[in-house]
């Protein structure tokens, strides 16, 4: 839970009042905040719209302990780490349906539009023994259902700002009888706020939902996006070469199947297929002076797989079982110097069980799964958590695991590992204020970096301290820091942010948040700062924090069909935080406002 949290339980950005906990799905099972054991962040729908968010990566960097490398114009590419942790070893879900793909284990977040997600669950640290290859963590996104209540509702918004950035969405929802329906479809454009970061991404999605008779229900989804971020050459003559110049045609799909088989036991099965073609070109100027490609790095993959799994119980005592299987076709190279570095197909298998148990107020959580990777060796994760509830307004919260991620397809690298320890207290016993502390302590081993590809073992720790204030005349206060010390954990030394990893010692999180409902009226300042601690001949830069302002008014907050007016403001004092200026610099100050109307 954190102070950049959800509306229910776990609030976010200091928005709303605490009210019921929301049950949250950390290992396959709803449970109230107060029974997880690991450090969990929820962050609901209605705050992703309060931050007038285009991408995935626009809501993560307001959350503690999350830090991008660099964020650029909407939909760019920027890794990210969680508390030191490489994005490459996050697992990024949605709906069940991994996003990594299988080359480096890369997930972009600036590739994922907003519009239909309903919440994001954000788990930090190892989370391998529900979900398997998710050393660092988990970010799983659980997109919007159908509208029940209606046989028809939508909304239509559309923006637009500095350098021609647009974002243009439509959503349409409803259900008639026994079945529903979702629908989106949006494009994202930008002449680039910085060199070399034009961009252009259309994304459909879809949902169709049936209740079968028992209660059952059946689902499918479709999933459609094609982007071409970085796209202008027009900066070729100064760098004298061209850089992220890409292309990605991402194309998902699943059908689940839910059925009670009584008052506490449920089969789910899912079926799932994705296909991924991704280009990555490289050039400059031949010696006429027109631009040339030397390079096109193409990352293609299918993937085809299928989940089933029996739950029994209730938020007291429950159990989950689950097999997995996975079919992948990966394939890496360049088009224009082959042949292929591989062309690989292998089959994955995984079987798991979790569980918790309450007495009184203690929960026990143990979890354990096995991985057949199918390229990589087999493994076996487990963990065991509590949490107790020390008064009404008090949880105490521990937890060991072990997890793994695998290395990058084609390569002889061992699989990375970790085991990691978390302890930590929550609070909001004291008036006015609800308070968050963590503690936690990793070791990993054949740590694979992002950038050179070598491989460490490393130990890691610190602290997260999260607090919020609740809403006087109207305005609240949030903020997180955390603190971490990564050292090598053959030589002792500590390890600095460089083109390998990002280990920041020092990330901090502030939000000043105005809500007056009666008048339509929001508003929020979220600030962000971090000190890389680099070596000296690395050229990253942390200058001051970076400041965005994000404003909202509905016209006339009673009528559903009122229009929202929106606006933000980005990076109002021109702050610098990236780990190369050479490459990726901040934009500097950039605006953006529009129009929403739901009906």
């Amino acid at each position: 839970m954190s102070a950049f949290a959800d509306s229910e339980g776990v609030e976010s950005l200091g928005i709303v009042e605490k009210s019921e906990e929301q049950a949250v799905s950390t290992a396959r099972f709803p449970l109230p905040i107060s029974k997880i054991a690991e450090n969990v962040t929820v962050i609901t729908a209605e705050q992703i719209a309060n931050l007038n968010a285009h991408t995935l990566a626009d809501v993560l960097q307001t959350v503690p302990g999350i830090e991008f490398d660099y964020l650029r114009t909407p939909t760019t590419f920027s890794f990210f780490n969680i508390q030191g942790a490489l994005s490459t070893t996050v697992l990024v879900l949605i709906d069940g349906v991994r996003q990594n793909d299988f080359a480096q284990g890369l997930a972009l977040p600036g590739l994922i539009p907003v519009q239909n997600i309903e919440r994001i669950e954000i788990i930090k640290g190892s989370a391998s023994a529900a979900w398997g290859n998710a050393l660092g963590g988990v970010i799983n996104i659980i997109t919007k259902e159908p509208n029940a209540e209606r046989p028809v509702s939508g909304l239509v918004s559309g923006s637009t700002g500095t350098k021609f950035t647009a974002d243009s969405r439509a959503e349409l929802s409803g259900t008639v009888d026994r079945f529903g329906y979702y629908l989106t479809a949006g494009n994202i454009r930008s002449d680039g706020l910085t060199p070399n970061t034009s961009t252009n991404l259309n994304n459909l999605y879809g949902k169709l939902t049936y209740r079968l008779p028992g209660n059952g229900t059946a689902t499918l989804s479709l999933t459609q996006l094609d982007a071409r971020p970085g796209t202008d050459e027009g900066d070729t003559a100064k760098w004298g070469w061209v850089h992220d110049n890409n292309e990605y045609h991402r194309t998902n799909g699943f059908l689940k199947f839910s059925q009670p088989l009584d008052t506490k036991l449920t089969l789910d099965v899912d079926g799932y297929f994705t296909y991924r073609d991704d280009h990555q070109k490289y050039g400059g100027l031949d010696g006429q002076g027109a631009v040339t490609f030397f390079n096109d790095f193409v990352t293609h993959e299918t993937t085809r797989g299928t989940n089933a799994r029996l739950t029994w119980g209730d938020s007291q005592r429950n159990v989950v079982t689950g097999i997995e299987y996975g079919h992948i076709q990966g394939r890496l190279g360049d088009l224009l110097n082959p042949p292929p570095t591989y062309d690989l197909t292998w089959d994955t298998w995984a079987f798991y069980a979790n569980g918790a148990y309450t007495i009184d107020r203690l929960t026990i959580l143990p979890g354990i799964r096995y991985d057949i990777t199918g390229n990589s060796g087999d493994n076996t994760s487990y963990t065991l958590g509590a949490t107790y509830r020390l008064a009404e307004n008090t949880t105490l919260r521990a937890s060991g695991a072990s997890g793994f991620s695998l290395p990058q397809t084609g390569t002889s690298g061992p699989l990375q590992k970790v085991k990691t320890v978390q302890g930590g207290i929550e609070s909001d016993a004291i008036p006015y204020l609800w308070l968050k502390g963590t503690y936690f302590y990793s070791t990993l081993r054949n740590s694979e970096s992002g950038g050179s590809n070598s491989v460490t073992n490393q130990n890691r720790q610190g602290f997260e301290i999260e607090a919020r204030t609740t809403s006087v005349y109207n305005l609240s206060l949030a903020t997180g820091y955390t603190y971490l010390y990564a050292k090598n954990a053959d030589s002792g030394a500590e390890l600095q942010t460089n083109s390998d990893q990002s280990v920041p010692p020092h990330m901090v999180k502030l939000a000043l948040d105005y809500n007056k409902s009666d008048l339509g009226l929001h508003g929020v300042l979220t600030g962000n700062y971090v000190w890389w601690n680099s070596p000296a001949k690395q050229p990253s830069q942390s200058s001051g924090m970076i400041w965005d302002l994000h404003l909202n008014w509905k016209l006339k907050p009673i009528s559903g069909l009122s229009p929202e007016l929106f606006f933000s403001g980005h990076n109002l004092l021109n702050g610098v935080q990236t780990t190369d200026t050479t490459l990726y610099t901040n934009p500097k100050r950039w605006f953006d406002g529009g129009i929403r109307v739901k009906f």
